[in-house]
């Protein structure tokens, strides 16, 4: 995109995340629908937006191209026998690799979706229960009843912050499906992250039909550790574990803005479904030292559940 180009500035991946819970009267079925309704009404939406903005763009590189001619032609710094029609398509070329390179398009396409229904179980260990009863406690602060009801999560990943403004535009403006969805949720909270480590695949990569996977949620803070060695421990950590083979992607992301201390902070892992499995992946994660062992696998707050989309 142009500002970060101009400012010399990496574009920032941002993940916007939706918690909701369904109304008591209505089946956890029927709410998964609603969502999956909402979902392909959103990628439709941002499909027509941005056709609706090439079709723009060609329209005024076209009208541009047109004036810039006569210009020239006004200006008799064009040859007299010059093909016009070639030289407006070379200008509109032009005109087009400009609007490339300034992103204009880059401003409405989504990276990736996704839609996970968090598991109401609790795990038998009782370190990851501790985890995970800390999660539903911070959950019941939100106004969310964890144990009644399927809580779902959305998720819109994107690149660049000005972003937000075409996503809140789409759900205020261009989804039919949006009203009907919220009055079926009981309580919605809404949360923008920045991406800082990613190892593995994507978080919105496609669904794997031969493999049962779970995806895990810890929610931490930074406590009294340095900003630079905190995420470079945590980045390390992510690496010491990504050895483990049943492990497919892990992702290290910040709240923005960074209001809440103890909850700043959020660790994403897709694993190879089983307790078994996430009891030894944390157990790794608390060997790597003492952010690992006292900041995420002690303090950190877990939430557990399985794609669906």
């Amino acid at each position: 995109m142009d500002l970060y180009r101009a400012l010399n500035a990496d574009v920032p991946q941002l993940l916007l995340t939706v918690m909701h819970q369904p109304r008591p009267t209505i089946s956890g079925e029927d709410y998964q629908r609603l969502s999956l309704t909402l979902h392909t009404d959103m990628r439709e939406q941002f499909q027509n937006i941005e056709n609706e903005l090439n079709r723009w763009l060609k329209k005024h590189y076209a009208e541009e191209a047109e004036e810039t001619v006569r210009k020239l032609q006004r200006l008799a710094s064009l040859a007299e026998h010059a093909d016009v029609e070639q030289v407006q398509e070379v200008l509109m070329r032009d005109y087009s690799r400009l609007g490339s390179k300034v992103g204009s398009l880059a401003l409405v396409g989504v990276q990736g979706f996704g839609e996970e229904v968090m598991s109401e179980e609790m795990p038998t260990d009782p370190d990851l229960a501790s985890n995970v009863a800390a999660a539903h406690k911070r959950l019941a602060s939100m106004g969310f009843q964890p144990l009644e009801g399927a809580l779902h999560e959305t998720w819109l990943l994107f690149r660049g912050s000005v972003h937000y403004d075409i996503l809140e535009h789409v759900v205020k403006s261009r989804l039919s499906s949006f009203g009907t969805f919220r009055e079926g949720t009981a309580h919605i909270s809404a949360g923008v992250y920045e991406l800082i480590y990613q190892i593995g695949e994507g978080l919105t990569a496609e669904l794997k039909d031969e493999i049962v996977l779970q995806e895990v949620t810890v929610t931490f803070g930074q406590g009294k550790n340095e900003d630079a060695a905190f995420r470079q421990e945590v980045a390390a950590l992510m690496e010491a574990a990504g050895e483990n083979e049943h492990l497919f992607h892990a992702s290290f992301w910040q709240r923005k803005p960074g209001l809440d201390a103890h909850n700043e902070f959020v660790l994403r892992m897709r694993l190879t479904d089983g307790e078994q499995v996430l009891l030894e992946m944390m157990r790794a994660i608390a060997g790597t030292g003492k952010i690992g062992r006292k900041m995420i696998a002690k303090k950190g707050k877990m939430m557990l559940g399985r794609r669906v989309l």
